[in-house]
């Protein structure tokens, strides 16, 4: 949880050092606000990779079930996400389900945008059955972090999705986000095959 939070305010002020840099004093405050959960990701692993280590525990193993609760974590928060009205989107036009906000005090939009946070948790509850599945059918075979390793992938290559209907800071035409989640779609496929074909030579 430690790491988790520390990795997701870094990346949140990283993407955000304009408004940090006059008030860097600021930077620890998260009370106030301010993070990205595609930092959580990697702050959580490194924390649960030092943590395990110390302790001597089967890291795959901590790692492959760790992963389907994290799946189930993001899609609760993201709700708040929704009722909060976080997460500007692009305009949407002529689809049902396009949302907008209307008290005066919300930080949502008020005209039709799409509802990014919403399309999030559609897409997190679709990974947490995947990742359960999958870990259901290769637990106790060697090697293990498999399932790990396809959260990163199915998590990275969804946020890279969806986050082109955002309105975050871009720099060159990319935003960080977008950047990470292409990175841990890779990272992960690559990670899945080296994996399996290590479990095939040990078969």
């Amino acid at each position: 949880m430690a790491g988790g939070l520390a990795g997701a305010r870094l990346l949140h002020v990283v993407d955000n050092w304009p408004l940090y840099a006059p008030h860097p004093e600021t930077i620890a405050a998260f009370w106030d606000g301010g993070t990205a959960v595609t930092g959580a990701f990697a702050g959580s692993s490194l924390a649960g990779l030092l943590a395990g280590r110390a302790l001597r525990l089967p890291l795959g193993f901590m790692f492959d079930i760790s992963v389907i609760g994290i799946a189930l974590g993001l899609a609760i928060g993201r709700l708040g996400d929704i009722i909060n009205g976080e997460h500007h989107a692009i305009a949407c036009d002529g689809l049902p389900w396009c949302v907008r906000y209307t008290h005066p005090a919300t930080l949502g939009q008020g005209e039709p945008v799409h509802p990014v946070a919403a399309y999030d948790v559609l897409w997190d509850l679709i990974i947490l059955g995947v990742t359960f599945a999958y870990w259901r059918r290769v637990r106790g075979r060697s090697p293990e972090g498999r399932v790990y390793w396809l959260h990163g992938a199915l998590y990275g290559g969804g946020r890279a999705l969806t986050q082109t209907l955002r309105l975050d800071p871009a720099v060159l035409g990319v935003q960080t986000a977008q950047l990470i989640g292409a990175t841990e779609l890779v990272l992960g496929l690559v990670m899945l095959v080296v994996l399996t074909r290590a479990g095939r030579k040990v078969a």
